[in-house]
């Protein structure tokens, strides 16, 4: 008696430490190398595998292997037709199986992965498996193997049963972790080529996610003294705080701005609204350099005619060029008559679409009636 109650508190300090186990990473890999083990020793086998495979696509396979012959794999894709395990387990998914319950022995013997299995020196006397479903585009097979006589009992089939929903949660959290850090790496590279950053941003303006290079970008437009704790610039975020307050009032659509520094640049910041289903008032803050005039411009133009133009492209008046440059108004025209002439435009619609165009069109003086109205626009 005393024998049977050691034994059980035995196993039990096995099923907490496996269970542990399982959520101690996010990487499946290692939760396999750490895990199975300790399952081995719940449920002794000689060999035991956890495959991850897309459903309808037989040959996608990510092995998770303990102890297992690297020959068995090399000729899996030709054996894949004869794994009598795969097609029992796929045909009544998170019910745990027993070779018993797939073939009869006369077919096991028979069976091609069977004779396999002794080419390899790994005879495959007894396997135990099941199917772990997620209901998504993909699905996991954990299967033991015994190369001795000894069916598994039945007290080992519960056992698994047992502990087969929490190795599908662990299974489930570590791919989707990767599926999305995978997710996070290539949008962050296609955010990268079109000069783009981003910093998601959850309840109470805290931040949960940025892009590699937000920090750099951040810190190249605001001062240190207008940055956060965390680095975020505190303008943006009493203005994100003040759009999240209006959300039951407003649409949820993106709030856009600009804030302006070098000659020629501005930072444009849009405040996009994220999915519901991704987390409650979940915001991005989308940070994006834009240049306001072609390269080719500052070498025909002043730096403070530069200023101007870059300033009409954004679609200001003169009242307003001229409150931001700190000058007069009629300064800020005669600045345009100039940038009209160097750059051979006749109007502030036509330098915005040259602003928009190939910078080796933007050199032309024009005749004396083009300069006159020119003239006519700068008013």
């Amino acid at each position: 008696m005393g024998d049977r109650v050691q034994r059980c508190a035995h196993e039990q300090r096995l099923i907490i430490d496996f269970l542990q186990t399982l959520h101690g990473s996010l990487d499946l890999r290692t939760v396999i190398d750490t895990a199975f083990p300790l399952l081995l020793k719940l449920v002794p086998a000689e060999h035991g595998a956890l495959c991850v495979s897309r459903k309808g696509e037989p040959g996608s396979y990510d092995w998770a292997m303990v102890d297992f012959p690297v020959d068995w794999f090399s000729a899996y894709e030709e054996m894949a037709g004869h794994d009598f395990v795969r097609q029992a387990v796929l045909r009544r998914p998170n019910t745990v199986l027993r070779d018993s319950e797939m073939l009869t022995r006369k077919e096991l013997t028979a069976n091609m992965m069977y004779r396999r299995s002794l080419d390899v020196r790994m005879p495959l006397e007894h396997v135990m498996s099941v199917m772990l479903d997620f209901g998504q585009s993909w699905h996991a097979g954990v299967t033991l193997y015994r190369g001795r006589q000894r069916p598994f009992s039945d007290d080992e089939r519960a056992l698994l049963q047992q502990i087969a929903p929490s190795l599908a949660s662990a299974v489930q959290n570590c791919r989707l972790f990767s599926d999305a850090s995978r997710t996070g790496r290539m949008l962050d590279a296609i955010l990268q080529q079109q000069g783009i950053e981003a910093v998601m941003v959850g309840a109470g303006c805290t931040e949960v996610a940025r892009t590699r290079g937000a920090a750099a970008l951040i810190s190249r437009w605001f001062a240190p003294v207008e940055l956060n704790r965390a680095g975020l610039p505190a303008a943006v975020l009493d203005q994100l705080s003040a759009v999240m307050r209006q959300r039951a009032q407003v649409p949820e659509i993106p709030t856009s701005f600009t804030r302006q520094a070098p000659p020629g640049i501005e930072l444009q910041i849009t405040l996009v609204p994220l999915p519901d289903g991704a987390a409650p008032a979940t915001w991005a803050m989308v940070l994006q350099e834009n240049p306001l005039v072609p390269a080719a411009w500052q070498e025909v133009l002043t730096p403070r005619e530069s200023e101007v133009a870059s300033r009409v492209v954004l679609g200001w008046d003169n009242e307003l060029i001229a409150d931001e440059l700190g000058c007069a108004v009629g300064t800020v025209k005669k600045h345009m008559l100039h940038i009209f002439d160097k750059l051979g435009v006749s109007s502030r619609s036509g330098l915005c679409r040259a602003a928009q165009q190939e910078p080796a069109q933007h050199a032309a003086t024009g005749t004396r009636p083009e300069r006159d109205r020119r003239a006519h626009a700068a008013r």
